[in-house]
C-alpha cells in the first residue's frame, strides 16, 4: 500500500516491489501513482498487479479522494484475494488500511521511515496539522501487528513518544538496488552529463531537497571550500519545488552560480550514471533527534563506489564510521562540512581505498535483496506467532 500525492514514485517503493518480485513473491500494489508513470518508469509493471486509485489534483482533496475510494475498493479486494499480509508505508490513509485489515483479520505491517511530526515541525507546518498527524500516527502504530522502523533511533522514538511495545517494533534499515546503482566509467558519465572540465573536482548531491535533507547547507559551505580549493564544482540532482527554486536563489545571492550545476529530476535509469560523475558525494542531513535517519542516498552513493561526506546524524554517521566510508561533520555546521570535503578531496589514497570497498559493503549488508528477505522473515514470524 502506498499513497503519494506527487506524480512520481519514490525509488524506495519501486525497488522494494521489484525485489519482492525477484524473490518470487506475488505482489499487488495499491497506489495513487499515475498509470502513465508506472508504465514508463517501472520495469516490473507487468510482473505485478497494480490497483491504481485515482486522486484529484487539488490540495487536501487528493488525500480525501484516495481514502474514500480505498475504503470501497480494499474490502472487495480482500474478500476476493485474501492476501497473506498487507504492508504499508506510513501515511494518513493508513488509518483506512489498518481498520480494514483488522476487520478481515489480515496481518498488517506498517513501515516507519521517520517520525512525521518532527518533519512537519522542521517544515514549520501549522500546529493543527501536527496534532492531526500525531493522532493518526499513534492510532496506526498501536493497531498494527508489526511496525518496521528503519533505525534503532526510530524504534526508540516510537517506544518513548507513542508508548509502543518494543516487541512490536523491528528494525530493518534501508538499502539500495545494486543492479541499478553500480560504478560506471567516470569519463563516460561526465560526457553524458556534459561535464567537460577535466581540471576540477565534482562534489555531488542526488536526492530530495526538503529542509531536513540539508541541501541548503551546500551553498553555505561552498565559499569555505572555494577559498581553499577554487577548482571544486557542485552538482545538484533533485527537482522538488519550491525547494529547488529557493536553492537556486540562495546560490545566486551568494554569487556562486558559476560553481554550481543544477540538473533537476534525474531519471532512475541514469541515477547511477549521475553519481558516477562525482569525486565525492554528500549526505548533509540536518535532523539530529531521537527519530534517527536512514537516507537511501548514502547506500546508493556507496554502491557506486563513491567516498561520502555525511552528517553524523542517525545511521549516516554510524555507517560511515563503522565502514570507514568517508568523513562526517556535525549537522548544520557549514564550515565543518567544508573542512570534511577539503580533507577528503586532498586525500586521493583514502578515496581510492573507499572506492574499492564501498560497493562490497553495500552488497553484503545494505542491498534491497538482503533487506526485503529480512522483512519477509519478520512478517512471517509475526503471522506464525499470532496464529498460535
Amino acid at each position: 500500500m502506498y499513497y503519494h500525492s506527487y506524480e512520481d514514485m519514490p525509488i524506495h517503493v519501486s525497488d522494494v516491489v521489484e525485489e519482492l518480485l525477484e524473490q518470487g513473491d506475488e505482489v499487488y500494489l495499491f497506489t495513487s501513482i499515475k498509470k502513465s508513470f508506472l508504465r514508463d518508469n517501472c520495469p516490473w509493471r507487468h510482473r505485478s498487479r497494480v490497483i491504481n486509485i485515482p486522486i484529484l489534483n487539488m490540495r487536501f482533496l487528493n488525500r480525501l479522494c484516495y481514502s474514500l475510494l480505498l475504503s470501497f475498493i480494499l474490502p472487495l479486494w480482500c474478500l476476493a484475494e485474501r492476501p497473506s499480509f498487507i504492508y504499508e508505508r506510513a501515511s494518513i490513509s493508513a488509518i483506512i488500511t489498518m481498520i480494514i485489515a483488522r476487520l478481515f483479520r489480515i496481518p498488517y505491517t506498517v513501515e516507519v521511515n521517520g517520525i512525521v511530526v518532527e518533519e512537519l515541525r522542521m517544515g514549520r507546518q501549522s500546529p493543527w496539522r501536527i496534532l492531526i498527524t500525531r493522532f493518526w500516527e499513534s492510532l496506526v502504530y498501536r493497531n498494527a501487528n508489526l511496525v518496521i522502523a528503519v533505525t534503532e533511533k526510530t524504534k526508540e522514538s516510537l517506544v518513548t513518544q507513542y508508548l509502543l511495545s518494543p516487541r512490536k517494533i523491528k528494525v530493518v534499515t534501508n538499502g539500495t538496488n545494486t543492479r541499478r546503482f553500480s560504478p560506471f566509467n567516470q569519463n563516460r558519465a561526465r560526457e553524458y552529463f556534459k561535464l567537460h572540465d577535466e581540471k576540477v573536482f565534482y562534489v555531488g548531491y542526488l536526492g530530495t531537497l526538503t529542509p531536513w535533507c540539508g541541501a541548503d547547507l551546500i551553498p553555505e559551505c561552498a565559499p569555505f571550500v572555494l577559498a581553499r580549493m577554487p577548482s571544486v564544482r557542485f552538482l545538484i540532482g533533485g527537482g522538488q519545488e519550491p525547494y529547488l527554486t529557493s536553492l537556486k536563489k540562495q546560490v545566486e545571492t551568494k554569487g556562486l552560480k558559476e560553481h554550481f550545476r543544477f540538473f533537476g529530476d534525474i531519471p532512475w535509469s541514469v541515477a547511477g550514471l549521475f553519481i558516477s560523475t562525482f569525486d565525492i558525494a554528500i549526505v548533509p542531513t540536518v535532523i539530529r533527534s531521537d527519530s534517527g535517519a536512514s537516507p537511501l542516498k548514502l547506500f546508493s552513493y556507496m554502491a557506486c563506489g563513491k567516498p561520502v561526506v555525511g552528517s553524523d546524524a542517525g545511521e549516516t554517521g554510524e555507517v560511515i564510521g563503522r565502514y570507514q566510508a568517508g568523513l562526517t561533520f556535525t549537522p548544520g555546521d557549514s564550515r565543518g562540512l567544508a573542512d570534511a570535503i577539503i580533507a577528503l578531496l586532498q586525500d586521493p589514497k583514502r578515496r581510492n581505498e573507499i572506492k574499492s570497498t564501498a560497493r562490497e559493503i553495500v552488497k553484503t549488508h545494505y542491498s534491497w535483496g538482503t533487506r526485503v528477505a529480512q522483512t519477509k522473515e519478520l512478517i512471517c514470524e509475526e503471522i506464525i506467532r499470532d496464529s498460535r
